[in-house]
């Protein structure tokens, strides 16, 4: 099987930590297939080294990076008024698509059906572009939101990536409310496809059918309850020894306006200023490293988030103790694990994000902890029984949360925390791979199909130029 990713493995994020872990634990017959730098990279079966396969002009990587960013990063968040359109970074990012496209199916043996795994909205083309040339199956999963709303002078360039992925076998999203999201887009917005909601399927103009499906990514318990064994406060970066002080509230997550991180300081000083017999008695680690840099609406939120940060600790200081201790380096899954299971608290306050794995692996990791988990996060749906739930982020909600989690009885948290353990080992990682991508997996075995790949196509036409 083929995997299309942005990010490859051993670079920060859910998505590619996670197809590491499926690559390393399935067949030799995976090729992983991602970008580095200006270039498009191969990875064969469970080897460690990676091939190049193509260099892209840094104009295409970049004007894909803002389209990306600036564009559908916020429009399918929600959050449209962070968007900024560039028609010129549009075309970027289709010939981006196109380039990974055809340089994948030059890959392809002549007369053999390959199987194609397509992940997220950096290649949501790659389908149509994958698909109008072979008969190989292509199938893909949306790591982000579907948004409820669209504004109209959006849809447009929405229908587009829309159009795009209707092209795959089947179409998986982390919960149901995604997936029933995209269904009224594609009903309102595309009339050459046919949606039937009780089958969850949209039928082409071609006659092709394409299943969409909610199933969210699971966790690699293995994984996790390995690093729990190895946890340790120290790594090359810092030693948490030194700045950690107990009990503490934990957070972790990037400095992106979808996370909450300025919601979540506000809320930090309420409950300060509510509860001034614990000044001095409990610490807020911030995990939270920049994001996305160079794109000003990310720099100008890490600035405020940053200025907010230093402006409550010089408010709230008291002698040796400050309220919030920032770590902006990154950390190795040893150090997370070390803090999952001493954190008194995890609090995870997104505006809005596609699933949020740290509140699984903290559910994982943690023996009596309690979490604090916005309704707008997608692993909510999951664990939303066991969890402090916060229904918005105003400041005096999240106070109030944490102040409940601080004070909840020893025994409560232990229960709530078995009861959420059970809930995320029931919905593995390998659950997962085989409720959605596990038929992919033909064990080597190749069937034969019909491939309709011109290979007298010189490769140096699918290089983007």
């Amino acid at each position: 099987m083929n995997i299309l990713s942005y990010r490859g493995p051993s670079t920060p994020g859910g998505v590619s930590a996670t197809l590491s872990r499926v690559i390393d634990q399935t067949s030799e017959g995976q090729k992983w297939w991602f970008l580095h730098g200006a270039g498009l990279r191969k990875r064969s079966g469970k080897q460690t080294s990676t091939e190049e396969v193509c260099q892209i002009p840094f104009k295409i990587i970049e004007g894909h990076y803002r389209y990306c960013n600036e564009f559908l990063w916020p429009i399918l968040h929600d959050l449209p008024q962070y968007a900024h359109f560039d028609e010129l970074d549009r075309q970027m990012y289709v010939q981006l698509n196109t380039s990974v496209s055809w340089n994948v199916l030059y890959s392809f043996q002549p007369g053999f059906s390959e199987r194609v795994f397509v992940n997220d909205y950096q290649l949501a083309l790659c389908p149509q572009a994958l698909g109008e040339v072979s008969s190989s199956r292509v199938d893909l999963f949306w790591h982000i939101p579907w948004p409820r709303r669209v504004e109209q002078k959006f849809a447009p360039h929405l229908a587009e990536i829309a159009r795009g992925i209707l092209h795959a076998s089947k179409i998986g999203f982390h919960i149901e409310e995604y997936s029933t999201n995209f269904l009224l887009f594609v009903d309102r917005y595309l009339s050459d496809f046919k949606v039937d909601f009780p089958s969850s399927t949209v039928t082409r103009a071609d006659g092709g059918t394409v299943s969409v499906v909610a199933h969210p990514l699971g966790l690699d318990a293995d994984f996790w309850l390995k690093k729990v064994a190895e946890e340790s406060p120290i790594c090359r970066e810092i030693d948490l020894t030194k700045i950690v002080k107990f009990p503490f509230v934990l957070s972790v997550d990037r400095a992106d306006y979808t996370k909450g991180v300025v919601q979540r300081l506000e809320g930090i000083e309420h409950f300060l200023c509510s509860n001034p017999d614990k000044i001095g008695k409990v610490t807020f680690i911030q995990i939270c490293q920049k994001s996305r840099g160079g794109l000003s609406e990310f720099d100008n939120y890490w600035q405020e988030c940053r200025t907010l940060s230093e402006t409550i600790n010089s408010r709230w200081k008291d002698g040796r103790w400050q309220p919030i201790v920032w770590v902006d380096v990154p950390i190795s899954s040893n150090v997370l694990a070390w803090l999952y299971r001493r954190a008194n608290t995890m609090l995870v306050t997104p505006v809005r994000d596609g699933l949020n794995l740290t509140a699984k692996e903290f559910s994982l990791c943690s023996e009596g902890g309690a979490l604090i988990l916005s309704a707008q996060a997608g692993a909510w749906t999951e664990l939303s029984d066991d969890v402090l739930t916060l229904v918005n982020l105003r400041a005096e909600t999240i106070s109030e949360q944490i102040a409940y989690a601080l004070a909840m009885p020893r025994r409560v948290r232990r229960e709530r925390m078995a009861r959420l353990k059970k809930n995320v080992l029931s919905n593995s990682l390998a659950h997962w791979w085989k409720n959605f991508g596990g038929e992919f997996d033909t064990a080597g075995k190749v069937v034969p199909l019909s491939v309709k790949v011109h290979h007298s196509v010189r490769k140096e036409r699918w290089i983007a130029r």
